[in-house]
């Protein structure tokens, strides 16, 4: 008679190497920036972490934003605000414009806010920057077709290209700068005195460009590194309907 143990063994093997091949597939879609979330680097999301040397949660925040950054469809920033300098320490990178863009975000997308850490993902939605696991449903929401309005680099000046969504009148053009990478300081007083904080694409900077109304316009935007241009619908902090980075 006729042996079938070796196959049989064979045939299970095969099925245990399927089952455990399904079973880890969620966590080496993870192993990116830590979310079981397809890439599609085609329509990048930009995410304006805003953050605080006195808010106990933002250096994991601003943690999450350096991790995020590995993948092609993410744009990160952080912003420091001073909303809670009244407590007695006074974040040493803030800049009350920044702490402004943050409100105007909260208006338009009608929460009472600020926050933090709060992340605004593209200009369309917020939440909070605590952990990749409640970042990731926000991400999730996502758009992924390609942006209508194309933006290009070129020389001392930026190119936006396309057409203007239904319903839109026109778009803010917005370049964001910022130091590339980290960024480490350790406060000497409030909430994480004493401890060092990392952040990640520290913006130094915003400007408004202009009015985009559709069609090929090309604005003076002088940038050799460390820039975002953002095109944003009706208001500089409307939702994001172009973006292009310089590293």
């Amino acid at each position: 008679m006729r042996d079938n143990r070796p196959v049989m063994n064979s045939i299970a093997a095969r099925i245990f190497c399927a089952v455990m091949a399904l079973a880890l597939a969620p966590a080496a879609l993870a192993q990116r920036g830590g979310m079981n979330v397809p890439e599609h680097a085609v329509r990048p999301v930009v995410m304006e972490l805003f953050s605080s040397q006195g808010c106990g949660n933002c250096p994991a925040a601003n943690a999450n934003m350096e991790k995020l950054s590995e993948r092609s469809d993410v744009i990160a920033l952080t912003y420091p605000v001073n909303i809670w300098d009244y407590l007695g320490w006074d974040d040493t990178f803030a800049k009350p414009e920044f702490t402004e863009r943050q409100k105007r975000y909260n208006r338009a997308l009608g929460y009472r806010g600020p926050y933090t850490p709060q992340v605004v993902y593209s200009g369309y939605l917020h939440g909070p920057g605590t952990s990749i696991a409640r970042i990731e449903p926000n991400f999730a929401k996502r758009d992924i077709t390609p942006y209508p309005a194309g933006v290009a680099f070129e020389g001392d000046t930026v190119s936006i290209s396309g057409a203007l969504p239904a319903k839109v009148s026109k778009a803010s053009v917005v370049v964001v700068r910022f130091r590339p990478g980290q960024t480490k300081v350790t406060p000497a007083g409030g909430t994480n005195k004493g401890k060092a904080m990392t952040y990640w694409n520290l913006v130094t900077g915003f400007e408004t460009l202009g009015e985009w109304k559709g069609g090929t316009q090309k604005f003076a935007a002088k940038c050799d590194r460390g820039c975002v241009v953002l095109v944003q619908k009706e208001s500089t902090e409307g939702a994001i309907i172009g973006v292009a980075q310089k590293k």
